[in-house]
């Protein structure tokens, strides 16, 4: 397989799923997160954002986030947030979706993916580091991350952070692209509980 007019698509689909819990007294309102502007810094960019109709739920289009035979890239996606009063985040959940190229020689490339959530002053959780490695061709992979994010706050003001790494070595490759009807697209879910 020529690798150089193989033209492989990886697209990445990324669900940040954050349950919601409401006690009594909220149980009508079902709270949501009030979403800012997406930032994408590094080998990407954001064409497009939508939120919703749990209002916890968030939609990010990425392009130009591709690596080729021993290339690596680095996608870094800020997004503030306001979650609602009351209120802390307790999961993500995050789906991957794409497609990768493996020569019959090649390693395969590798694609990693860190988590940040700082809330005002009252400190940042880290969510653990995830690393996926692939062996073979993958026409449309997915993974998901299932984190227990537990942010320090009560409501607020905070930042949702997405570290994205892609690794490919020679004879690999691992693609993000809007040309595919499913590339790039980042869809965040935040899960929130009643602060105790």
């Amino acid at each position: 397989m020529n690798f150089k007019q193989f033209g492989v698509l990886v697209s990445i689909s990324t669900i940040f799923g954050m349950n919601l819990i409401a006690n009594k007294a909220l149980a009508q309102e079902s709270p949501s997160i009030t979403f800012g502007d997406a930032i994408a810094a590094g080998g990407c960019k954001i064409v497009d954002q939508q939120v919703g109709e749990d209002g916890r739920t968030l939609s990010l289009i990425l392009d130009k986030f591709s690596a080729f035979n021993g290339q690596r890239n680095r996608c870094i996606i800020r997004i503030n947030t306001i979650i609602p009063s009351g209120f802390n985040i307790q999961e993500l959940n995050v789906l991957y979706q794409g497609s990768v190229g493996v020569g019959p020689t090649s390693k395969g490339p590798n694609f990693s993916r860190s988590y940040t959530f700082s809330a005002g002053n009252l400190g940042q959780v880290v969510a653990t580091p995830q690393t996926t490695k692939f062996k073979e061709d993958d026409p449309l992979f997915q993974v998901q991350d299932n984190l227990d994010v537990i942010s320090a706050s009560c409501g607020g003001q905070g930042q949702l952070g997405l570290n994205l790494i892609e690794q490919s070595y020679p004879g690999s490759n691992i693609i993000v692209d809007t040309t595919d009807v499913n590339a790039g697209k980042v869809i965040l879910s935040l899960d929130l509980i009643p602060c105790s």
